[in-house]
């Protein structure tokens, strides 16, 4: 395809996908594309709703990390346990649990995404070495994010996206990596 035909549709694109992406108030209001302060992105295309990390400490501060547990499978307190802002039962159910007693953007459903929602906010063409776009979703780590998704054939083991390089991989569920909450927006 010829290049100059090929970078306008690329920039058309782009400025698709912003439009599907809306930044929302911890009430649950939508803000402003340019609103400096905001607790979750509203994806419009996949109508799902997702959880902002920020970086003061805290329940939703970008540097915590927890262990997969969901009360069945996983470990409730794993070897690498300590590195949320409460310092024990460092899960994804208690901090899932913790964001909707929160009632955070107004909402008290929220959950583990898919490896296939997760996914669908990985931005391999954007600007930042971190492939999601950092306008709507600052603080990402660039590393892995936990899904819901555990292996079929190896329960202690569960689907991670990594956002240096996309895709996914399996990682031990009792070793602590990072969570990005969502919800229906239905």
């Amino acid at each position: 395809m010829n290049k100059f035909l090929l970078l306008p549709l690329l920039y058309l694109m782009s400025i698709s996908a912003l439009a599907e992406m809306h930044k929302v108030s911890d009430s649950g209001e939508i803000l402003a594309l340019d609103s400096e302060a905001w607790s979750c992105v509203l994806d419009d295309s996949k109508s799902l709703l997702w959880e902002v990390k920020s970086e003061e400490e805290g329940i939703q501060y970008s540097l915590n990390t927890y262990t997969w547990f969901d009360g069945e499978s996983g470990r409730d307190n794993g070897t690498y346990t300590k590195n949320c802002y409460w310092g024990k039962n460092c899960n994804t159910l208690s901090f899932t649990a913790d964001i909707n007693k929160a009632n955070l953007c107004g909402y008290a459903d929220w959950r583990l995404p898919s490896l296939d929602e997760l996914n669908t906010i990985v931005d391999y063409y954007g600007e930042s070495d971190t492939l999601i776009n950092t306008d709507f979703f600052p603080n990402t780590q660039k590393n892995t994010y936990w899904t819901s998704d555990s292996v079929t054939n190896s329960p202690k083991l569960a689907f991670e996206v990594p956002f240096f390089y996309g895709g996914s991989k399996a990682r031990e569920k009792t070793i602590d990596t990072f969570v990005r909450l969502v919800r229906s927006a239905d």
